[in-house]
């Protein structure tokens, strides 16, 4: 009668020990998951803070950097300039200078082109292409045999002809150079001519 008495108190001792584990093993599971979820969590979180101040951190020095190559090229450039200035003036300088000088000599050019080629300024014509003056030389001086000299002015350092002044130049060296005298009443009258002409073709 004991032996039965402990073998169903050991069968009560062993179900209730059985329900106790089953318990604690539910709650340990929970825990475990509760634990897991924090550290997912806190991870997170943590990478989160991470990049938040790589991205600061980046800028910031991304910010640094440029202000620094800004800095050093700023200084560079005012170095280069307080070291070249005096050359630069002089060459704006020397520039304006021939440009005023090369524009200068092109509307005074008959003034020292005359006592040249000994031309009365009155007696050149500036056309300016595709030659710049043609001077009637001896024409205001009454000069019972005028000369007609075709110039070119040059202003700068070099003096060749383009290919345009060339063949004017070949063409008054080889003598196709003539004299004509147009009456303008037969020209109005030749183009009248035409235009009734043209007239009596669509009649």
């Amino acid at each position: 009668m004991l032996v039965e008495i402990l073998g169903g108190v050991s069968a009560l001792l062993l179900i209730v020990l059985i329900i106790v584990i089953a318990y604690y093993s539910r709650k340990v599971s929970q825990l475990n998951k509760k634990i897991t979820e924090v550290q997912l969590n806190s991870q997170q979180q943590a990478q989160q803070m991470f990049n938040n101040w790589v991205k600061q951190y980046s800028q910031q020095l991304q910010q640094q950097l440029e202000q620094s190559i800004k800095q050093q090229y700023e200084a560079k450039l005012e170095m280069w300039k307080q070291q070249n200035e005096q050359m630069i003036r002089k060459d704006a300088i020397a520039r304006s200078v021939n440009t005023l000088l090369g524009r200068i000599g092109e509307e005074f050019a008959p003034l020292l082109l005359a006592d040249k080629y000994q031309v009365n300024p009155k007696d050149f014509r500036h056309l300016g292409s595709p030659v710049d003056y043609i001077a009637f030389k001896g024409l205001s001086d009454d000069n019972v045999d005028p000369e007609v000299i075709f110039i070119e002015v040059k202003s700068g350092k070099s003096s060749s002809l383009t290919e345009r002044e060339r063949k004017v130049r070949d063409a008054i060296r080889n003598g196709k150079v003539r004299y004509e005298v147009v009456s303008l009443n037969d020209l109005i009258g030749e183009v009248q001519k035409k235009i009734n002409e043209e007239i009596n073709k669509l009649s």
